[in-house]
């Protein structure tokens, strides 16, 4: 079996949505419900938490009794003027690196970290660069970024408006996920 830890809901649906859009492709065969493989850990800080009880109760226990032999760690770097709490790309990996030291786990693990905050990936990705340049003027327009410094507002805006294609998952900058994700689930799972 395998496992995709990442930080909160928002990320599952984002991942699940991904996952099934694999499966429709015929990249990820034999799968009904991605939903088991995927382990929510509420928050960046919590996931690279070594001492997080979910790593303490469930995750070490199950890596030890081999209910998963791979794992996919999925998260965002954040704001990089945040850089010393584990934000920005080069802290992200180095609190990633010792993650993986104190977890110690005897199994294959992998690293996807998006280069920015998720809900930015996610809007630069919208289908036309005609409609993303009109959500970039909104964003503008009611001053969002002075009251909440990010883009997840309008990201979620846009999935209520466009709730199907949500994200054009055909877009290159998807394809280094997608390849981690086809590797991860690219033998019997399960077995």
């Amino acid at each position: 079996m395998v496992k995709i830890i990442c930080e909160g809901s928002d990320d599952k649906s984002f991942i699940r949505l991904l996952l099934n859009d694999l499966k429709n492709s015929g990249d990820i065969l034999g799968i009904k419900n991605f939903d088991k493989y995927i382990e929510i850990m509420g928050s960046k800080r919590k996931l690279l938490d070594s001492k997080n009880s979910k790593y303490l109760k469930i995750l070490n226990h199950q890596v030890k009794d081999k209910k998963f032999r791979k794992v996919l760690f999925i998260f965002d770097c954040d704001f990089e003027k945040d850089d010393e709490n584990c934000n920005g790309m080069k802290k992200s990996q180095e609190c990633f690196n010792n993650l993986k030291k104190n977890l110690n786990w005897n199994i294959e693990i992998d690293l996807y970290i998006f280069d920015k905050n998720l809900d930015y990936f996610l809007l630069e990705t919208i289908n036309t660069k005609e409609c993303y340049e009109h959500f970039d003027k909104l964003i503008e327009c009611l001053d969002v970024e002075k009251l909440k410094p990010n883009k997840k507002p309008i990201a979620n805006l846009y999935r209520d408006l466009y709730p199907y294609p949500q994200f054009a998952f055909k877009d290159e900058r998807f394809t280094p996920l997608k390849t981690k994700l086809k590797n991860l689930f690219k033998e019997n799972v399960d077995g």
